[in-house]
This record gives structure tokens, C-alpha cells and sequence, in this order.
């Protein structure tokens, strides 16, 4: 009897061994002789080491799959990654804005090896033609984890200028604070340098139409009211003995008004395209356009100019145009004073300032759009200027860079 209860029992045995080789964890030994000999031991050990494979198994199983997951994810991310590289020009930067990562499109663009990148602040590129109010304004933005976009003008390491479409990712953590950023930006430099030149086509027509324009009144209207004004004064000179007191009124308002209409017709053609300007360029054409206002009265223009350099046509008379634009828009208020400021060293920058002191206009609602100035704004910065209006206590202030 005692020998059949062994059998059983290494049946038991036996048939666990081989479930558990099967991976099979539902077996358990319950026939158990309760008399502390070694069957029982042997039994309770299969079945709790039946317990922990059953444990260790699924915790494996579950451990694959998420492997498989985050290969997955892994693999979606490197494919992203590719994407990313092979279209756009990517850099990294920690919150400082120290390069922690770049990619072979920014090298490639920027001229810089990664080695001469990583751990440099971003201002590595920067070509210095954004105002400081741009920069504290995206700053503003991405420390706050909102998401800027703009489009930025670099300088490489070889001096040459490129234009990027920049948009600036901050990654934020639990506090809400920023630990990095990505930037990811778009080559804009031939779309840029296109609509530069289109720009300049269109100004440069526009120019030469508004010189004929102003050739047409000076050599046309003014030529032929100078011309009544002669046979007018050969009237006047025919009748002087004549003792027609409204006759002699009606030639003086004929000569009057001939005369101011000349004047008028000359101010109008100079305002379109001073002679001066095309053989002698800025200073004398605003000096001339500066008196003539002055000769009305109007003392309140003071205007300085020291120019070592020599200045583009095309800016030259975009600076003209920007300033006697200024100045019409305020000459019937009440201002107490402007100062036209023009300085220009043989080996720095060319500074224009206009300041206008007055107290009468709102100097709040004065702004670029408000002034109707976005077409100058543009015109200065596709010449590769910078185009500022600041606003100063009872100070209206135009800013003009190259």
C-alpha cells in the first residue's frame, strides 16, 4: 500500500517537472502525505517554485513587449529624426542658450564645424542686424513655453549673410520652466535675396517715373508759367499809363499767382527728385528741400550731416525720401523743434536720426503703421538696413541703420 502511495507521488512529482518545462504553471501538487517526509518538502518546493516561474515568466513577457514598444517608438523617432535632417537645419540649445546639438544642415549653412559649436551661445551667428527689441521679444516668448516664429538674418563664419525661418520649441518641465530648446529653421536666403531684388526693381521704376515726372514740370509747367509770367509782365508794361487802378490790382494777382504757382511747381518737382541728389547726393539735396521750408518762416529744422563714406544711390535716396516723408507728415503741427542728424565714417555704419520735439501730437498713436511708414520700414531693410521709431518723453524718434 505504502509502495502504490510512492508511485503516485513520483507520478505527481513527474508530472509537475514536465509542466513546469512546458512553461505550463497551472499544475499543483495537492496530494500532499502531511507527514512532513520528504515528498511533502519536495512538493511544496515545485509548487512554490512553480509560483515564482509563473511570477518571472509573465514579468518577462510583459518586459518584451515593452521593448517591442519602445523599439517601435525608437524606430518612429529615428525615422522623424531622418526627416528632420535630411529638410530642415536643427540646433539645440540649453536654457541659456548654449548649442548643446546640431545637425550637419547647420554646419553646412553656418560654416562652422559642431566642434566650434557645442557649448557656444547661439549669438555665434549673429550677423547684428536685429534690434535689441526683437531678441528681448523672443525671449519674452520662449520663457514663457510659448512657441516663437520668425524669420532671422545670420552672418557665417565666412562673413556671408543668410536668411533662416526660424521656429523655437521650448520643452518645459513639471515647474513650467524651460531645460531646452529646439530650433528648427528653414533656408529662406534665395527667397530673400529674390524679393530683395524685385523690391529694388520696383523702387528703381519708381524713381525713374517720378523723375520724369519731375523733369516734366520743371522743364514743361514751370518753363511755360515762366513764359505767361513774361507776357504778363509785357502787359503790364503796355498799360502802365494807364490809370485803371482795378486793372492795375487784376495784373498784380495774375503775376502773384503765376509766381506762386512756379514756386509751387519747382518745391513740388525738387520734393520728386532733387537735382542735387542724382551729381551730389544726400547732404545738399536735404539742405536745399531744409531751406526752402525755412524761407516760409519755418525756423525750427536743424540739420546735421558728416558723411565720410560713400553711400549706395539707392539708399541715398530711399534716406531722402524717409525723411522729407517724416517731416511733411508733421511741418502743419506744432513742433517745437526738429533735428535731422546724418553721420557716416569711412569704417563704421552710416546713422540716421530725425527727432521731433513736439507737444501737441499724441506721440501714442504714432507708429510706423500710423504713419503709414511699413513701405519705408521694408524698403530700408531690403537695402539691409534697419528701420526703428522710438518714442522718448515729448520725443518722436526715426532710427535708420546701414
Amino acid at each position: 500500500m505504502k509502495s502504490l502511495k510512492t508511485e503516485e507521488n513520483l507520478e505527481n512529482i513527474i508530472e509537475m517537472i514536465t509542466s513546469l518545462a512546458r512553461l505550463d504553471f497551472s499544475n499543483r501538487i495537492t496530494a500532499l502525505d502531511d507527514d512532513g517526509g520528504l515528498f511533502d518538502a519536495i512538493a511544496i518546493g515545485l509548487n512554490m517554485l512553480s509560483e515564482e516561474l509563473e511570477s518571472s515568466v509573465v514579468n518577462i513577457q510583459e518586459l518584451n513587449k515593452k521593448n517591442d514598444r519602445l523599439e517601435d517608438v525608437l524606430l518612429k523617432m529615428n525615422e522623424f529624426k531622418f526627416a528632420l535632417d535630411s529638410s530642415s537645419i536643427v540646433l539645440i540649445t540649453d536654457p541659456k542658450g548654449n548649442i548643446t546639438y546640431v545637425n550637419d544642415r547647420f554646419c553646412k549653412i553656418s560654416k562652422y564645424s559642431r566642434k566650434e559649436l557645442i557649448g557656444r551661445n547661439q549669438r555665434i551667428v549673429s550677423s547684428g542686424y536685429h534690434s535689441s527689441e526683437f531678441w528681448i521679444g523672443m525671449w519674452n516668448t520662449i520663457r514663457q513655453g510659448s512657441v516663437w516664429n520668425d524669420e532671422i538674418r545670420n552672418r557665417a563664419k565666412d562673413g556671408s549673410i543668410y536668411w533662416v525661418n526660424t521656429t523655437i520649441i521650448p520643452f518645459v518641465n513639471e515647474k513650467g520652466l524651460p531645460y531646452k530648446y529646439i530650433s528648427i529653421r528653414r533656408d529662406i536666403t534665395k527667397a530673400k535675396i529674390l524679393e530683395s531684388n524685385v523690391m529694388r526693381s520696383i523702387i528703381s521704376s519708381n524713381e525713374q517715373d517720378r523723375e520724369l515726372f519731375a523733369e516734366d514740370l520743371h522743364e514743361g509747367l514751370a518753363q511755360s508759367l515762366a513764359a505767361l509770367m513774361m507776357q504778363v509782365a509785357i502787359i503790364e508794361l503796355k498799360v502802365k499809363d494807364v490809370k485803371d487802378l482795378q486793372l492795375q490790382d487784376s495784373i498784380n494777382f495774375i503775376k502773384s499767382y503765376i509766381q506762386e504757382s512756379i514756386e509751387n511747381t519747382r518745391y513740388i518737382s525738387t520734393s520728386l527728385m532733387p537735382r542735387t541728389m542724382m551729381e551730389y547726393g544726400i547732404e545738399p539735396s536735404l539742405r536745399s528741400y531744409i531751406s526752402s521750408i525755412q524761407k516760409e518762416g519755418r525756423r525750427y529744422i536743424q540739420f546735421k550731416c558728416a558723411i565720410e563714406k560713400n553711400i549706395d544711390k539707392d539708399i541715398e535716396i530711399s534716406l531722402y525720401r524717409i525723411i522729407v516723408a517724416l517731416i511733411d507728415k508733421f511741418r502743419n503741427h506744432h513742433i517745437n523743434h526738429i533735428l535731422v542728424s546724418i553721420h557716416g565714417k569711412s569704417s563704421g555704419s552710416l546713422l540716421v536720426e530725425v527727432q521731433l520735439k513736439c507737444d501737441e501730437v499724441n506721440l501714442k498713436a504714432c507708429t510706423i503703421e500710423s504713419l503709414g511708414f511699413e513701405s519705408n520700414k521694408k524698403r530700408v531693410e531690403l537695402l539691409g538696413g534697419q528701420f526703428k521709431l522710438q518714442k522718448l518723453l515729448d520725443v518722436l524718434k526715426l532710427v535708420i541703420k546701414f
